[in-house]
């Protein structure tokens, strides 16, 4: 089976091309750097840099691509983060719609972010979009899969949480202040984060290829958690305290909008589609994310790795 790949070098694609050739298919990553592909995503991965050079039939297209969403947004950072998705996205569904032989299924990315500020209430897939930058542009990233779905091609698009992993991502951001024994909550600590492991992400994107899920869905864990839980768990994990609050006023004038649509937005997702379609998470309770992510055996893992000659 083969896989074609948008955004395969980054955090939640990495790992998937490592999940995905383990289990012996093909994949061709397109990327702006093919030559180093190889080297971030698996010896027998292909590197290409346009859509014209995609060798052979592809039967499953993942599209993760785009620019980081976690920083301060200028007018002109905007404009590029919505380029970077919505532009790609509407390439991949013409070059798919004027293939002769189509994929079988496209999983397509989205965020935590369609929802918007929702306060206390349940998003499950059927909740409508919230508003604001982030949800304007979730809606036009899955907006732009229509033309594949309109002619008939099963379409999975992921509503992803923030993704729990000490290699990239938004935890490594917290850990200096948590490990210095001076994290703690942001704001009130009172609005809801939704998150996942990432070994849960790509077994929900494996699931939904392996099922076909055609259908957008949330990818989160069962048990979102308030920012003050969060806050608490982390600290315990790593033996420190938890006593200082970053206040809202601060986060703002640091992050501007960003601040309020990201780092304290309330959004308290239920991934209802992929528990009823039988998926059996890992990783279902933050507290055993967190052992995973910081116990004593990844740590030796991690020790061991480090030791090795290279």
């Amino acid at each position: 089976m083969h896989c074609l790949i948008t955004g395969g070098t980054g955090l939640i694609g990495r790992l998937f091309c490592a999940k995905w050739l383990a289990r012996g298919y093909r994949l061709t990553v397109l990327s702006r750097d093919p030559d180093k592909v190889r080297e971030r995503c698996g010896e027998t991965a292909v590197g290409v840099r346009d859509l014209q050079q995609v060798e052979g039939p592809v039967d499953i297209v993942v599209n993760l691509a785009g620019e980081t969403i976690a920083q301060r947004w200028t007018d002109a950072r905007k404009q590029e983060i919505r380029r970077s998705r919505l532009e790609i996205t509407a390439r991949l569904a013409q070059w798919i719609l004027s293939l002769p032989q189509r994929p079988k299924y496209v999983l397509s990315g989205s965020a935590v972010g369609y929802y918007g500020d929702r306060g206390g209430d349940l998003l499950k897939e059927t909740s409508g979009p919230g508003g604001g930058f982030a949800a304007e542009l979730c809606r036009d990233w899955e907006a732009a899969t229509l033309p594949l779905q309109q002619a008939g091609i099963c379409v999975g698009i992921m509503r992803t949480a923030i993704v729990l992993s000490t290699r990239g991502g938004a935890l490594p951001e917290m850990l200096p202040a948590f490990r210095l024994g001076v994290g703690g909550p942001m704001g009130s600590g009172e609005h809801w984060m939704s998150w996942i492991h990432e070994e849960d992400i790509v077994g929900l994107m494996l699931h939904a290829i392996d099922r076909h899920l055609c259908t957008p869905f949330n990818a989160c864990a069962p048990e979102p958690v308030t920012n003050n839980s969060f806050s608490r768990l982390l600290a315990k994990q790593l033996h420190r305290p938890c006593l200082l609050r970053t206040p809202a006023w601060m986060l703002k004038l640091i992050f501007g909008e960003m601040a309020t649509e990201l780092l304290l937005a309330s959004q308290r997702m239920e991934p209802r589609v992929v528990l009823d379609s039988d998926y059996s998470f890992q990783f279902p309770t933050l507290e055993k994310a967190l052992a995973d992510l910081f116990g004593p055996e990844r740590a030796k893992g991690r020790a061991h790795a480090s030791s090795r000659p290279r």
